[in-house]
């Protein structure tokens, strides 16, 4: 029997031994304790969202590793005590016992690191997981949740399950795909005319912003891995900066064309629904669900302006032509619109479709706001008479984006629906122009 029990001990030893940080123990740390421990909001001044800052004792004073020793190593006693008010995660479920065994294994066994640079955020060593493969004909239609037009016009970015659609903005017809994306795609920016930005996530999970070359998609880099959903994203008109927000509350600016972070911010207290680069490109307007909108500096992230005479969520944000005023749009049904200091204009409280989602904001013209609404209705609103001028569209499902093309023959509004649906509609005429299921197979 010596034998057996020899063998035994011996092989579970190898495997506690063979233990790897960045897949299997990185992943549980930034599911269950990144949150709370990560730049902006480090409880107990420890922060967990990188190894270099792990290995440093927080408020305590006592080493969180200690390699060999897991009874000594603090970040191991908090999340295996079994005292409720020490434990770790704080006001949440214990870790699983696996969890919580395999981190002490890994201390137990050397709390060796497959890592080189340890300055590095927690999220980017973490190796990428293997995507699902988009399907090759959709079984229904997806709600179009984002869309962008390339700078040249021709062809309309859509998003899909696992993937970006690419259609001839001309005829509606497929022009290729784009595999390899998050689960969910929520917003799109063509930075260039060889890249187009997109971003999204598994709700709840993780957020991600991609840059990949159409024309050659495996040319592609990771700019944001995040703890939650990014839900909103803006390109600067100059082609200089990308600002993406969504549901971790942080808004991000990067530069371009390097993709290099020029700052990182904390401005809402919920997550960011929609965002807006000014048309001089100076400044970044967000739109949360903390009933709150802000003006941004977008050369160094400070809030210059905050907006909070709405009541409820705000879904969407724009800035007027001139730069100088923003609209938002907010989950009750009201727009408002108010000035570089955050101070709403007189008599601005607009409600053009009743009490429905506003879900996109933008311009006709100069002086002209166009709201993509909840009950399927695009509308132009005379802000005279705060109500709907004219319905350009109206549909049977939600119209969650809006876009605008500038054409010789005047502007075309282009709307993505909850149904699948893109139509392309031009002001006058009651029928869309153009209109294609934007899913694969249908």
């Amino acid at each position: 029997m010596l034998r057996p029990l020899l063998f035994l001990s011996l092989t579970a030893f190898s495997a506690a031994a063979d233990i790897s940080f960045s897949r299997q123990v990185a992943p549980v740390l930034l599911d269950q304790c990144v949150e709370c421990h990560r730049a902006g909001k480090a409880k107990g001044s420890y922060r967990l969202d990188s190894i270099e800052l792990m290995l440093k004792a927080g408020d305590s004073g006592t080493a969180p590793v200690v390699p060999g020793r897991p009874d000594e190593s603090e970040l191991y006693r908090l999340i295996a005590t079994v005292e409720a008010d020490d434990r770790m995660p704080k006001k949440a479920d214990p870790l699983p016992e696996k969890e919580v065994k395999l981190v002490r294994d890994w201390i137990a066994n050397g709390a060796k690191l497959d890592v080189t640079d340890k300055k590095a955020p927690l999220r980017a060593i973490v190796p990428e997981p293997e995507k699902s493969l988009a399907p090759a004909r959709y079984p229904r239609p997806l709600p179009v949740t984002a869309m962008v037009l390339n700078p040249a016009g021709d062809t309309l970015a859509c998003s899909g399950y696992f993937e970006v659609t690419l259609w001839d903005a001309a005829s509606g017809k497929l022009k290729s795909r784009i595999d390899g994306m998050p689960e969910r795609i929520l917003a799109l920016a063509w930075v260039a005319a060889d890249k187009l930005a997109v971003a999204g996530g598994v709700p709840g999970r993780s957020g991600e912003v991609w840059m990949v070359n159409p024309a050659k998609p495996a040319e592609r880099r990771r700019l944001v891995s995040s703890r939650d959903c990014v839900l909103a994203m803006a390109a600067s008109p100059d082609g200089r900066l990308l600002a993406c927000g969504g549901a971790d509350n942080q808004v991000r600016c990067f530069e371009l064309p390097s993709g290099k972070l020029k700052w990182q911010i904390e401005p809402h207290a919920d997550w960011i629904m929609g965002m807006a680069f000014s048309p001089d490109s100076q400044h970044i307007a967000t739109a949360s669900r903390d009933r709150t909108a802000r003006r941004i500096d977008a050369a160094n992230g400070e809030i210059v302006a905050t907006f909070t005479q709405h009541d409820c969520a705000v879904m969407s944000v724009a800035f007027t032509p001139d730069s100088k005023e923003v609209i938002t749009g907010d989950i009750q049904g009201e727009i408002r619109r108010w000035n570089a200091n955050g101070e709403g204009k007189k008599d601005s409280t607009l409600r053009p479709g009743g009490r429905t989602e506003v879900l996109a904001v933008g311009f006709l013209d100069a002086t002209t706001p166009l709201a993509a609404l909840g009950n399927g209705a695009v509308v132009s609103v005379d802000t005279k008479t705060r109500s709907a001028r004219d319905k350009i569209t109206r549909y049977e499902d939600r119209v969650n984006v809006l876009l605008f093309q500038r054409t010789d023959g005047g502007t075309r509004i282009i709307s993505g629906c909850h149904d699948g649906r893109v139509r392309v509609s031009e002001v006058g005429k009651t029928e869309p122009v153009l209109q294609f299921m934007a899913s694969p197979g249908w």
